[in-house]
């Protein structure tokens, strides 16, 4: 009987089995989250490698079809993070274990918001065996300084319309192989009819957000976009975004949109 349940448990039956629950609904990049991770036995005792967190999100990118040569529109997973909880450990059977921790959501987590999804998978490492694992969706909300960001932008007439995270060349300075792009139309006030729409790309940096703005881009692709934000163009605008910019943010967006559009 044994050895009948060591098999079991070697594909997932009768296994350990991992639960976390965080603490809060949603949170901003760069935000400590707290968790309990609960852990407990299968019917026999189970070798466990280590206990890890890992935190994903999807992005878009563009495949080439081999035989026929066209593009398409995937959507893709990628890994913002992965670190270890606990070394080694011995599991016995029906044994119940509760760890608190803490993690740290990465700087460049994208929002939740249109088709991205961010998630926090937590994973045993089984020896001879599936890894039992648990995936807890989260959401992920602007911080303080792009609240008000968005907020300045609504005050000049512009709607968040559209949000995306593309992939982007290798090259180019973010960990990750993607950006989010935040796409906003004029629905009212000055702009409205003198622009067809603002683009806006949002870094971590070291005391607030590197800001990458494209004013009124017509019909181009991502790589356009990304090309001109690391070069020259006379519609492209950059700035940081700190705590001292709060005061007089939405006067300042104005006067950089009206001397570039």
């Amino acid at each position: 009987m044994s050895l009948f349940k060591r098999i079991l448990s070697s594909v997932g039956i009768g296994g350990a089995k991992v639960d976390t629950i965080l603490q809060g609904e949603s949170f901003v990049p760069g935000e400590e989250i707290d968790a309990i991770v609960k852990i407990k036995g299968g019917s026999t005792d189970q070798e466990i490698g280590g206990l890890y967190f890992s935190i994903l999100s999807t992005y878009e990118a563009t495949e080439t079809d081999d035989e026929e040569g066209e593009e398409e529109t995937v959507t893709r997973v990628a890994e913002l993070s992965k670190f270890k909880v606990k070394d080694d450990f011995t599991l016995g059977p029906g044994q119940e274990d509760e760890i608190e921790l803490s993690f740290e959501l990465p700087p460049h987590t994208p929002f939740t918001l249109g088709k991205t999804r961010v998630w926090v998978r937590t994973g045993l490492d089984v020896k001879m065996a599936i890894d039992p694992g648990d995936e807890d969706y989260i959401r992920v909300v602007p911080d303080h300084l792009l609240s008000a960001l968005f907020s300045s932008m609504e005050e000049l007439g512009f709607e968040l319309v559209e949000a995306e995270c593309e992939e982007v060349p290798s090259s180019f300075p973010t960990p990750l192989p993607f950006v989010q792009e935040l796409e906003f139309k004029p629905r009212s006030g000055p702009y409205r009819g003198r622009l067809d729409e603002i683009e806006l790309v949002c870094l971590p940096g070291d005391n607030g957000w590197d800001v990458h703005m494209e004013i009124d881009r017509k019909a181009r692709n991502i790589a356009s976009f990304i090309s001109e934000m690391v070069g020259t163009d006379e519609s492209r605008v950059r700035f940081t975004l700190t705590e001292e910019d709060l005061p007089g943010l939405t006067g300042r967006l104005n006067e950089f949109i009206d001397g570039w559009s």
